[in-house]
């Protein structure tokens, strides 16, 4: 196989300078005006001096829903810059003022408002960027993008933004300090821009530039342009936050006892495109918990990285196969210190990534169960041509008597606009004889605004394992090989979408010795079904179908059918599964989504097929333009091969939040879940978390945080405290 793919590769390297990124900066450029007096005053206003010495540009065209045509309200936007800030100022027009939906939400949460947003390629290689948003009431959002058009929504920079209200439609004025970007050492600067405007009542999507094939997901790559940038600095490129931490933690068998700490956490740039991180016993009190969901498959859930030294820069790491799961660490122990580098050098992407987990001792006799492991990761990615690139991934985790090493290579080449052609080879190494160790996969894609195509074939070998620090939803010692096709359809007819797909697979699961001594180890009493072969092929066939509407009380219906032969060791048979989903218009003060679902599937617990049926709601309401409540809760029903009910399954979450500005929150968030499997004991949690946040300067924070969480004794059927903490947290940023 590895032939195969080094020919593959060499057969589509050779033509590919036929596909680079075409030169010059094109029709679309925009002068930027450098400062030599007072900057604009940020408040959303644009009655500064400067703004009357720059060019307004507008011509906005529709991206949605009538494709091409100009806007049906234009919007105007004017650049300026001095020596470490960015300067950019919109006018968007509007023929009814008093209609333009406006909230104060979180940093981050704009899109149920209308929403001016743009988009910069400092570095300038058509592929990296960044994503800068508000509102009229001036929230914040911001991503950065790589790999043309994927998004990275951790990423956090520090920016200021005003926006405002008047007869013509609304403002917005943004200042962006140059050390948010990584960008190269040239004294005259040409970067990549555009920019993208939302009108929420109208559900229409205006660009300045970019009406590519690509669909709507703005792609660095044919971005406009910026010039006239030129001998600017990043400032200040060190950054110490110290925390301090007061509290107290508690259970039904322990008195509350008090709790405190310190930490650091450091960041220093070492050039305009390279960040190292430290942090030195981090602590994470205000982060949410976990929302509980229902899952009765036989993998566990992939939750996602809420804590901030890990979420930034998390994108370098990110392979086809996720061999770096930051989850993983400090799972099982505290962090003591981590270090991490990430950044562009010329062609190169870096990542580089160390913590050690374990507890802090204070004496030859502190003991712990803490586990005590050093992590590490190597990321090193190398563009080519003008869109493509191909890396390579190190990621190991070691401890005293134990150790598991993953690593690969991967590529993401870019065939012309729409093709892509993506793929990694890995494998996993542990203590021990390692063989069948391998996987490799090969996803060649096609997309514009119309179709998305795909076509691709994996092999996972059976001792392929990464659960100790990545995630793959694997048994152990069982892998398997698998083609695959998918193609979806969104045309538009006037006021609504239309979008349909078709997915199809062919798979044949790979066992070891191994695995059937295992299984016979924990099912004594079961046996192989007569109809089980090792050669036997399974297959998938899904469909679906959906409508999306605008300016209308319902925001879209999906439904969907499948049908598969699976194949278990104890049985062979067909599975259907069908469901639907209508979600309502979120622009409403309350909007509603609910989703049923039915289908066979195979009871891992039970070891034979049975069938299950879950109900979904998710709803949002909205008082007030600064206060939301959300509801979100799921019930499932498991039944046997005799369609008797054997297992119930119940979680709910609410979180309610209320702004005061919109730096200042408080959140109540509560959860339950009450399971019942396979008739046995029922088994109850729940959860209770209040926190206030305050950022009362850029990445510095207040935060006072109560949590306490319940469960349910199996023999006594009472409920008990599992935990209590009352936590008061306050960090500060010193730039230097």
């Amino acid at each position: 196989m590895p032939k195969l793919i080094t020919a593959i590769l060499l057969s589509i390297l050779l033509p590919m300078r036929l596909f680079a990124h075409q030169e010059g900066i094109g029709e679309h450029v925009v002068e930027a005006y450098r400062i030599e007096g007072t900057p604009p005053h940020i408040d959303g206003k644009l009655d500064d001096a400067v703004w009357q010495h720059t060019t307004p540009v507008s011509g906005f065209i529709q991206l949605e829903p009538a494709r091409g045509e100009p806007a049906t309200d234009d919007t105007e936007f004017r650049i300026a810059y001095d020596v470490h800030n960015l300067y950019v100022a919109f006018r968007c027009y509007d023929a009814e003022p008093e209609k333009i939906v406006n909230r104060m939400t979180r940093r981050g949460d704009v899109y149920a408002s209308d929403v001016i947003s743009f988009f910069v390629d400092a570095h300038h290689d058509h592929r990296t960027g960044y994503k800068f948003a508000t509102n009229p009431r001036g929230v914040q959002a911001d991503n950065y993008r790589y790999e043309d058009t994927q998004r990275d929504s951790n990423w956090k920079g520090i920016w200021w933004v005003e926006g405002n209200i008047d007869e013509s439609g609304w403002t917005a004025e943004f200042k962006i300090p140059f050390a948010n970007f990584r960008f190269t050492d040239k004294p005259n600067q040409i970067w990549g821009f555009d920019v993208e405007r939302v009108s929420r009542r109208k559900s229409e999507v205006t660009v300045w530039k970019q009406l590519t094939q690509a669909g709507v997901v703005t792609r660095m790559s044919d971005l406009g342009h910026i010039q006239g940038i030129h001998d600017i600095d990043t400032g200040k490129n060190f950054e110490i936050t110290p925390y301090f931490l007061g509290g107290g933690t508690g259970s039904s068998d322990a008195p509350l006892a008090h709790q405190l700490g310190t930490g650091l956490d450091v960041q220093y740039s070492l050039t305009s495109a390279l960040k190292a991180n430290l942090t030195l016993n981090p602590d994470f009190a205000q982060v949410e918990a976990d929302r509980l969901e229902i899952n009765l498959t036989r993998f566990p859930t992939r939750f996602p990285e809420k804590r901030p030294f890990f979420v930034e820069g998390n994108s370098f790491f990110e392979t086809p196969y996720a061999l770096m799961f930051s989850r993983r660490i400090g799972s099982r122990g505290n962090i003591l210190w981590g270090s991490k580098l990430t950044g562009k050098v010329g062609a190169y992407s870096l990542g580089v990534l160390g913590n050690q987990t374990g507890e802090f001792g204070f004496s030859d006799t502190t003991s712990s169960q803490k586990e005590a492991a050093w992590f590490s990761a190597l990321r090193v990615k190398r563009d080519i041509l003008k869109r493509s690139n191909v890396g390579i991934l190190l990621v190991n985790k070691e401890q005293a008597e134990n150790y598991s090493r993953v690593g690969g290579i991967d590529m993401n080449l870019a065939l012309g606009k729409t093709y892509h052609l993506t793929g990694q080879y890995a494998g996993s190494f542990h203590a021990g004889e390692d063989t069948d160790n391998f996987a490799y996969t090969v996803d060649f894609a096609q997309r514009n605004y119309l179709w998305r195509s795909s076509i691709g074939f994996e092999r996972v070998g059976p001792h392929f394992e990464i659960s100790q620090t990545g995630f793959l939803r694997k048994e152990r010692n069982r892998g398997w090989q698998r083609i695959y096709m998918r193609s979806s359809y969104s045309p538009q007819w006037g006021t609504r979408q239309f979008f349909s797909g078709i997915s199809t697979r062919l798979s044949q699961s790979l066992y070891t010795q191994e695995y059937f001594t295992t299984w016979r180890e924990r099912n004594p009493e079961l046996f192989l079904s007569p109809d089980f072969d090792e050669d036997l092929l399974e297959w998938r066939v899904m469909a679906d179908v959906g409508i999306a509407f605008r300016e209308a009380l319902l925001d879209d219906i999906q439904a969907y059918y499948q049908r598969s032969r699976e194949v278990e060791l104890t049985e062979v048979f067909t599975a259907d599964g069908y469901g639907i989903a209508i979600d309502t218009n979120t622009t409403k003060p309350i909007a509603v989504g609910i989703g049923v679902d039915f289908s066979d599937y195979f009871n891992f617990a039970r070891q034979q097929s049975g069938k299950q049926r879950s109900l979904t709601l998710e709803s949002t309401l909205r008082p007030r333009s600064n206060f939301s409540i959300e509801l979100d809760s799921g019930y499932a029903q498991s039944l046997d091969s005799e369609n008797s009910i054997d297992g119930r399954f119940f979680a709910s979450s609410l979180r309610a939040t209320y702004l005061f500005t919109r730096e200042a929150f408080l959140r109540v968030f509560a959860q339950a879940s009450r399971e019942r499997p396979l008739s046995a004991d029922i088994r109850e949690n729940y959860l209770l978390s209040l926190l206030f946040g305050w950022e009362y300067s850029p990445k510095s924070h207040l935060f006072v945080a109560y949590n306490e969480a319940w469960r349910e004794v199996p023999d006594t059927r009472e409920l008990q405290l599992e935990n209590r903490v009352i936590v008061i947290k306050v960090t500060y940023l010193y730039n230097l």
